[in-house]
């Protein structure tokens, strides 16, 4: 009786959005076809869908980013037809990106102000005031004088969401929020989340966490090769049910990406994804770190003595919050950054500032945390992407002359063996969907010789299956002896691959735990930097 009046009470709130067969298409691609949505008065109205599904697009046309081909949008019962974001803002439709729309070179007030009418009459101090305040509310904390170029990714997440909650939307499009938040910025989210739908906001949510779906939905709607595959109200559905939406219309018991994607989302559903790590230790001692320093980009001190060893055939996970240091270990290890003191040894040989060019010889692979920025060339083909580590390979380039054909059937064996869909190996890696493109830069590192694999949120912003895959793929490898340094913010997924667990604070190691000892909450805890004493040797 309870869940009925429940049921009616959901089912009587009025729309505040409403998408009628949108329709978008880019070349060799329907992106959207004919879209049905729409998200009742408070409520949270999850969408979920693999890389590709037409997600963003969606969000897009929402936002103002992208026109539709053809449809009807209806905001607050008017229609309206956005040609740029101003008029979605005006509309009280907020969005924050899961890859970020600020202005590098500005400040953060200054961003989040950018766009609004009335700009010249504002006043900058009031501004700067009611931002520390919502950061204050939120536990969002931003400087508001600081530039954009000067944040890490996590704090940059911060300012797109104090942005939107600046602008007083109503409806809210929140693309990945959680990526880089702890447990405790991800629970204080939630709360926020459901205390904007008692007011009477209403949320459009993006993720590929399904217990976040399952948590935080009123209702969830599925997107697969640019159609609406369902929408269900959560207390009608479950995640098996929902991971078979997502595949769309492939035979769920003889499907093998199926039965990966229900694998998949039931064992983050009930946290057992550990069984994907198969121990291999060895005694061969692949890395070691003492006392490392290194300073940022502005000059100013981001490592201040990290130690710590690691083993051919083990994956050591780093945990923390972005900005702490962090990108520029990564930097120091693969040769792009130089270290201030301390020293490097690998392979038991102390290395005096290698170069990029020397590391990769020496066998270590990269896969970067922003993979559009730094991970690919977008401009350039799929084939030429995977050469961008093996120009040396006499298979590809002989006497300065290429060897295309060798090029592009190597290529076509990748995109098979990595499952990396695309029309062609011709075609430009920039128009990939994220688990696409980051399939082609692990078949590039992992695909040639390794000792040393550093991959830094190689699966933020990816599907389940894309997931799966690159997970499956990185512990195969260090199975096979390549040590790993795997740096991500999602907890679960450190404690589903790692043999041990680096927590990194303000550029120092808090402590080294093993997986058996770990706990997401333990983490969490030692992410904020509370611990008695910082480590003084993590070895």
């Amino acid at each position: 009786m309870k869940f009925t009046e429940e049921k009616k009470i959901q089912d009587s709130k009025k729309f505040v959005l409403e998408l009628r067969e949108i329709t978008k298409s880019f070349p060799e691609i329907v992106a959207n076809d004919r879209i049905d949505f729409d998200l009742r008065e408070g409520e949270i109205h999850s969408i979920l869908g693999e890389n590709g599904a037409g997600k963003s697009t969606l969000m897009s046309i929402i936002a103002g980013l992208y026109q539709q081909d053809s449809g009807e949008m209806i905001v607050f019962n008017k229609n309206v037809n956005f040609s740029n974001p101003k008029q979605a803002i005006e509309k009280s439709i907020g969005m924050v990106f899961q890859h970020f729309m600020l202005i590098k070179n500005h400040t953060v007030a200054e961003n989040i102000i950018l766009g609004m009418p009335g700009l010249v009459w504002l006043s900058l101090n009031e501004v700067k005031n009611e931002i520390r305040q919502i950061s204050e509310r939120y536990d969002l904390f931003v400087d508001p004088d600081k530039k954009i170029q000067e944040l890490s990714v996590g704090e940059q997440q911060r300012v797109e969401i104090v942005k939107v909650l600046y602008r007083g939307a109503r409806i809210l499009i929140l693309d990945e929020p959680t990526a880089v938040l702890t447990p405790q910025e991800s629970e204080a989210l939630y709360e926020i989340m459901k205390r904007m739908t008692k007011e009477k906001h209403s949320i459009i949510f993006i993720t590929h966490k399904m217990k976040e779906v399952m948590a935080l939905s009123d209702r969830i709607t599925v997107l697969s090769r640019g159609k609406v595959m369902s929408t269900l109200n959560k207390k009608d559905t479950n995640p098996e049910q929902l991971a078979e939406l997502m595949i769309g219309n492939l035979d769920i018991k003889d499907s093998v990406k199926a039965n990966e994607y229900l694998k998949g989302a039931i064992l983050e559903e009930k946290n057992k994804v550990r069984s994907i790590s198969k121990i291999k230790k060895t005694n061969n001692l692949t890395l070691s770190l003492k006392n490392i320093c290194a300073s940022n980009d502005l000059g100013q001190p981001a490592l201040k003595g990290i130690s710590f060893e690691l083993n051919a055939g083990e994956i050591l996970g780093m945990a923390g919050v972005s900005g702490n240091g962090q990108p520029e270990l990564t930097d120091v290890l693969s040769g792009l950054r130089p270290m201030t003191s301390g020293d490097y040894f690998f392979e038991g040989e102390l290395l005096e500032d290698p170069s990029v060019n020397e590391m990769i010889d020496r066998g270590v692979g990269y896969i970067p945390e922003d993979r559009k920025k730094y991970g690919v060339s977008g401009g350039m083909s799929i084939a030429y992407n995977f050469l961008l580590r093996d120009l040396k390979n006499s298979n590809f380039c002989k006497l300065q002359i290429l060897n295309m054909y060798n090029i592009f059937e190597y290529s076509k064996k990748k995109m098979n063996e990595f499952d990396i869909r695309a029309t062609s190996e011709k075609i430009p890696v920039g128009v990939l969907s994220g688990g696409n493109m980051q399939k082609v830069i692990l078949a590039r590192e992992i695909s040639r010789p390794l000792k040393l694999l550093l991959a830094s949120q190689p699966t933020r912003g990816l599907d389940i299956h894309a997931t799966s895959f690159i997970r499956e793929q990185i512990c195969n490898a260090r199975d096979s002896g390549l040590a790993v340094l795997w740096i991500s913010e999602d907890l679960d997924e450190l404690l589903a691959v790692s043999d041990r667990i680096a927590v990194i604070f303000e550029g120092r190691i808090i402590d080294i735990i093993s997986r058996e000892e770990s706990s997401v909450e333990e983490m969490g805890r030692l992410m904020t930097g509370m611990k008695d004493k910082v480590l003084e040797n993590s070895i």
